[in-house]
């Protein structure tokens, strides 16, 4: 079936979600495309044993932590004021960290497997192969993030009475905290889907992706700002530390930062200061783009 612009009408199979053309040659970028990539991808994640074991993984861990805070009659864990725990910073760097893993599984081993060549074969273009994984990033970060928040109200409802708390147990600045963190893990994901796309051997790629967030992100600007003491501004727009500053409950939520403020003060610590938040948001944007488009140049140049 001919297109009105005279491209190929792209088909989709309802078993499995993936394209197929009606006549030779791959179909166009078109907006209904997109969703036929997400469902495609999605399809192919929940197959995989990789995804659910670090699914698995992480919320063992996650359960674990929550748990022990829930039934520790030392400490109260009850929601709204639980919100600092479920979306602290400590527990968002499990989330991107075993969110990329998986990702860079997936995508990793399309390569491996020669499954990204035959995807290409059976009808994809190159360029929706490269966005269909892309489309991990948003699909990984909802199912994780779902887990996370799951898995800790779940928790927090153990003790939780909802006609005696002090504000709503449900504040709005739990989705902002929840964007944010999910904006944070584009930014360190980009970097997972760039080396997975360039690298594409699972084991080397993940070495790389730890190496620099575990060791480059703090020995690069160690050494940097040592022999250029000027570097210290830009230093901090790093991607882990650029992320960093949205990951934290109290960015989002007044009652958090003001929990947050009092504890420094019992502590005799200097008060924390917040972020300047359009700035912060507006460089992990800047790192997505570059990341993506990057990871989309040095894809194109190499075959398959």
């Amino acid at each position: 079936m001919s297109a009105p612009n005279g491209g190929v009408e792209a088909m989709t199979d309802p078993a499995a979600g993936t394209i197929a053309p009606s006549t030779p040659g791959p179909p166009p970028l078109r907006p209904r495309i997109w969703g036929v990539l997400f469902r495609n991808e999605w399809f192919k994640t929940r197959k995989r044993l990789a995804f659910w074991l670090t699914l698995g993984f992480f919320s063992f861990i996650t359960s674990t932590i929550n748990g022990e805070q829930a039934f520790d009659d030392d400490l109260s864990f009850t929601l709204p004021e639980a919100w600092d725990s479920i979306l602290s910073s400590d527990f968002a760097t499990f989330f991107m960290i075993f969110a990329s893993v998986a990702l860079i599984m997936l995508a990793s081993s399309e390569f491996s497997w020669r499954t990204a060549r035959q995807n290409v074969i059976d009808g994809l273009s190159k360029t929706q192969w490269f966005w269909g994984k892309v489309m991990l990033l948003p699909i990984l970060g909802l199912v994780f993030l779902i887990a996370k928040l799951g898995i800790g109200v779940g928790f927090a409802m153990v003790d939780t009475d909802l006609s005696a708390t002090t504000g709503p147990a449900f504040p709005t600045s739990v989705l902002a905290a929840s964007a944010g963190l999910l904006l944070a893990f584009f930014n360190i994901g980009g970097l997972a889907l760039l080396l997975s796309t360039t690298i594409r051997s699972a084991g080397p790629a993940m070495a790389a992706w730890f190496f620099w967030i575990m060791v480059g992100e703090q020995l690069f600007p160690a050494l940097l700002t040592r022999f250029f003491p000027a570097a210290e501004a830009v230093v901090q727009y790093f991607p882990l530390a650029s992320a960093g500053p949205l990951t934290g409950f109290a960015i989002w939520d007044e009652g958090s930062y003001q929990r947050l403020l009092l504890a420094a003060q019992e502590a005799e610590r200097a008060a924390p200061d917040l972020p300047d938040l359009m700035l912060t948001i507006g460089i992990n944007l800047a790192w997505i783009a570059f990341f993506i488009g990057l990871a989309f140049v040095l894809f194109r140049r190499r075959d398959l």
